[in-house]
């Protein structure tokens, strides 16, 4: 099994994202495209920048990334290592995060993870389907069973 943050680690959320339909489509339908980017200690990525796109209720693509620009992402959503990993791991451990280790609490604070742009406009999208992201890593915690 793929790790996170491997385009096939977020390929595997998608299938389980497509067989939990009726809890995105509560949701709402989410149109996204944004970049995931670990970022080590010394301020350097220490994985491949992976894109994600979203359309409706299903992932349409994760792939591996060499050019950010080249995806045309929305945002970027940039986080160190172990701020990722507590996450996943609170993920794994209770079927969610706790509330201050949410993508909108860590993102909403900014020092944690952080989101990267070039229109806010764009970047509005996280506020706007993140209860949709929140749900689609959440179901990680099915990934380790």
């Amino acid at each position: 099994m793929a790790a996170f943050p491997d385009p096939q680690w977020f390929a595997a959320l998608g299938r389980l994202m497509e067989a939990e339909g009726e809890l995105f489509r509560r949701l709402g339908y989410a149109e996204v495209r944004f970049v995931i980017k670990v970022i080590g200690e010394n301020d350097d990525p220490v994985a491949p920048l992976v894109g994600l796109e979203f359309d409706g209720y299903r992932l349409a693509r994760a792939v591996q990334l060499d050019d950010t620009a080249a995806f045309d992402p929305d945002f970027v959503i940039c986080g160190r290592r172990p701020v990722w990993d507590r996450m996943l791991a609170e993920i794994a451990r209770g079927g969610r995060p706790e509330l201050r280790h949410t993508l909108s609490s860590l993102a909403l604070v900014g020092d944690e993870l952080w989101l990267e742009s070039t229109d806010q406009l764009r970047e509005d999208k996280f506020f706007r389907f993140n209860q949709t992201l929140q749900e689609f890593f959440n179901l990680s915690a099915r990934l380790s069973r």
